[in-house]
């Protein structure tokens, strides 16, 4: 179960950065076509929102991974 946990807590660790920079490179994507693009904003489907929910997501529960980080390594360390 340890192996499990330890496995998982990386998993967050490496996978949320990466979700959260491929949302943010949804928003400059829709930004960069709605400033070239003369009709304004394009339309917005799936494929737009769920990066950018995932990307929330991630957020959300790369700041939890993040505070058992430094609980996990400043205890490791003293």
């Amino acid at each position: 179960m340890k192996n499990i946990k330890e496995l998982w807590f990386w998993f967050r660790l490496v996978i949320c950065p990466i979700l959260i920079l491929h949302g943010v490179y949804v928003i400059g994507k829709l930004v960069g076509n709605s400033l070239v693009s003369q009709s304004g904003l394009p339309n917005l489907d799936s494929s737009h929102f769920a990066p950018l929910a995932g990307a929330f997501c991630a957020l959300n529960v790369l700041f939890y991974t993040w505070k058992e980080a430094k609980v996990r390594f400043s205890v490791k360390h003293q």
